[in-house]
């Protein structure tokens, strides 16, 4: 074997050994990384979920569904967009819906994780109308503003066609109709926090609004995923392994924490 032969030869498979050493990396970085998981939350909903002045994801759920996502070694996609399309998206098995409430049409359609939260569902009226109401039906034949597409669980199902509603995309929208007499009551989410942080926004005086002491639920909320993604349970198993441990070592409290100790019963 001549000296140019061995030469060519020593260099032919040093670059061989290379470029098998590159695909190796490339095979373990495959392995290693995380898979990616749609997390579909509300664009509309502070201060759970929305999206900020910069238009990024936010919220105590969006943290909350970002974090969990995260623990149970996904690598999440958040995406925000108006509520009921994010619910229409799960269904369509696009990824997993963050704070759905569970009734039995939607049982029908979702496998459901392990509770987050559990949240106060308030009614709040004007003072001036000296209205009291723990229900629904207490309302019946009046005008009641509600989140669009919101279902907190089969009693409020029952009830809602005994009022007559008015479904908006967001809170501020909803105090602000009550505070000008459009509407007799508003329905929010999130407790008393939710309450003063939305009538702030909306520039309506707390001091004009009763928050009705009897909530109108106590609505536990969930992740949905559709029965019809392959990996449904395995997704499922994984996020309420990360929701139990997130639970015991403080995780969610602290998101909660960071935003003004959200009210919970």
């Amino acid at each position: 074997m001549t000296l140019g032969l061995r030469h060519f030869l020593r260099h032919a498979l040093a670059r061989r050994a290379l470029v098998l050493f590159g695909l190796t990396l490339a095979g373990l970085h495959a392995v290693a990384a995380e898979p990616e998981l749609t997390m579909l939350v509300g664009s509309l909903n502070a201060p759970k979920m929305f999206l900020s002045e910069e238009g990024r994801p936010t919220g105590y759920f969006t943290e909350l569904a970002d974090a969990l996502a995260r623990r149970a070694g996904y690598s999440p996609r958040l995406v925000a967009v108006p509520w009921p399309r994010a619910v229409l998206m799960a269904e369509q098995g696009d990824g997993v819906v963050a704070s759905l409430s569970r009734t039995p049409e939607r049982e029908r359609l979702f496998l459901f994780s392990d509770p987050i939260l559990e949240e106060k569902i308030l009614i709040v009226t004007l003072k001036r109308s000296n209205l009291t109401a723990a229900s629904l039906a207490d309302l019946q034949g009046r005008k009641v503003g509600l989140s669009r597409g919101s279902k907190y669980g089969a009693r409020f199902v029952e009830e809602l066609p005994l009022v007559e509603t008015q479904e908006d995309d967001s809170t501020v929208a909803r105090l602000k109709k009550l505070s000008l007499g459009r509407i007799d009551a508003a329905i929010v989410y999130g407790g008393m926090a939710s309450v003063v942080y939305n009538a702030q926004l909306a520039g309506v005086d707390m001091a004009d609004l009763t928050v009705q002491g009897t909530p109108l639920a106590l609505d536990k909320n969930y992740f949905g995923i559709a029965k019809t993604r392959p990996d449904a349970a395995a997704v499922l198993r994984n996020l309420n392994a990360a929701n139990a441990a997130m639970k015991a070592d403080g995780g969610i409290s602290a998101i909660l924490h960071r935003w003004g100790e959200i009210d919970r019963p």
